[in-house]
């Protein structure tokens, strides 16, 4: 595992305590994440540009759904989509959407089904994105 995968996951570990604690990420904590993938890509040239920018248009295009349906997906979460798809690259920000994506609504149905929510309540994105991260890595890796 590299050195950038470990920070990129413990990133997301400590934004998804946050998002369960306070369901809001602070938005200093997102323009630093961002601001810090967009350096890490410009030092290191891990990706094709076109991928990157495939990966922005994936967060930008979040970022209008946010503000399309006020917020139904917060502006953090696209925000760290966006983080995501600056560090990851289109394809594979697309992979880690699709985990958690799946992960979330495998946790929705559960959470319906034992009554614990109702369908209008909401579940913190992050530790979704985490999971479905960590879960690449390891499926990456053949573990």
């Amino acid at each position: 595992m590299e050195v950038s995968q470990i920070v990129c996951m413990g990133i997301l570990i400590i934004i998804s305590v946050i998002d369960l604690k306070y369901r809001k990420i602070p938005a200093g904590i997102l323009a630093a994440v961002s601001g810090g993938a967009f350096i890490y890509q410009c030092l290191c040239r891990r990706e094709d540009v076109i991928l990157i920018a495939g990966g922005i248009g994936i967060g930008v295009f979040f970022l209008y759904i946010s503000r399309v349906t006020r917020e139904s997906i917060g502006y953090g979460d696209s925000l760290g989509i966006l983080s995501l798809g600056i560090y990851l690259g289109m394809w594979k920000l697309l992979e880690i959407l699709a985990g958690a994506f799946f992960l979330l609504a495998l946790c929705g149905i559960v959470v319906l089904i034992r009554k614990k929510m109702s369908r209008k309540s909401a579940l913190p994105f992050y530790p979704f994105l985490a999971l479905s991260y960590m879960i690449c890595l390891i499926v990456e890796r053949g573990l």
